[in-house]
């Protein structure tokens, strides 16, 4: 087992118990603090993703796209993929809020004035959904998100308020939550959708298993196609408890992490999920591009953001 690049026993004991508690904030100061403390990345790598899937979508659709993002969190898929923002920005922006003076009605308002000043670079419907209240909340009053709601979809059908914003959807995004939900969630999405089925384009630790939702994607009829010889960084590890079981969950499917989570960062891998007759008029390959060799410096370690 190689060492990471980094010292995880010398992070403070708390820090997963922190990681556990940034969604129970009414603001995402904490969350930008905890998350970008660990180089969290992969909401920005997947953000020209989505652009491109989306611009897909609109041209074989012919419409305005709906987008449902699945586990939103505080908004911060919507915010990198509508915005000329990255995470860097977003957490200065933060940290620089980050004092007991400031409530969090105040840093909500300064939020949405924030946001009103950027023009939007992507038009589309933007719906957030997140089990946690208070992101969904939050993303919705500082109108990142053009509406949301938060429900446990995996043992409760959604109101009849809810079952309209999902109706129409046409793209269903997630760059971390594809771990844990079922087909239930899913089922309870696609019967509300009322439509054309979404296409789903889905990050995925492979640290996950997927195969049992591939199979219900494919059941119902969908084209499940993954990114191959590719990985996206997620975020550092934080703990040393959190590295030592990824690695062995890897390793035990003979899944190789030599510089990639042998070096102490989460990979996920890009899935885009979608109906067969609508794959074939738009490849993967010629939705999704990656530059390899690129790197960058991310809070003292040297990794490649788009990794082959």
């Amino acid at each position: 087992m190689n060492d990471p690049s980094f010292d995880l026993e010398e992070r403070p004991h708390d820090v997963r118990d922190e990681y556990d508690q940034v969604y129970e904030q009414p603001d995402p100061r904490a969350y930008y603090r905890i998350l970008h403390g660990l180089d969290y990345r992969i909401p920005e790598l997947a953000a020209p993703v989505f652009r491109n899937v989306i611009n897909a979508i609109t041209e074989y659709r012919a419409r305005r796209v709906k987008v449902l993002d699945l586990g939103c969190g505080f908004g911060i898929n919507a915010a990198l993929l509508r915005y000329s923002q990255d995470m860097d920005r977003l957490a200065h922006r933060c940290r620089d809020l980050d004092t007991g003076e400031i409530s969090s009605a105040s840093v909500i308002e300064f939020d949405r004035n924030y946001f009103a000043s950027w023009p939007p670079q992507v038009d589309v419907d933007y719906i957030g959904f997140d089990i946690a209240e208070y992101p969904v909340t939050y993303a919705k009053t500082v109108r990142l998100v053009d509406d949301g709601f938060s429900r446990d979809l995996e043992f409760e059908d959604p109101e009849p308020e809810e079952i309209e914003m999902l109706s129409g959807t046409d793209l269903i995004i997630s760059t971390g939550c594809a771990g844990y939900v079922t087909e239930a969630t899913f089922e309870r999405i696609f019967k509300a959708v009322d439509g054309p089925i979404p296409w789903l384009a889905i990050f995925v630790l492979r640290t996950e298993p997927f195969d049992t939702l591939s199979s219900y994607f494919e059941g119902r009829g969908l084209k499940v196609e993954k990114l191959e010889g590719v990985t996206f960084i997620q975020r550092r590890f934080h703990s040393s408890a959190e590295w030592t079981q990824a690695l062995m969950t890897l390793e035990g499917q003979e899944i190789q992490t030599e510089g990639k989570e042998a070096d102490g960062l989460l990979h996920a891998e890009f899935y885009l999920i979608r109906p067969e007759a609508e794959s074939k008029a738009h490849p993967l390959e010629t939705i999704v591009s990656v530059s390899s060799g690129t790197e960058g410096t991310f809070g003292g370690w040297r990794g490649r953001p788009w990794g082959a």
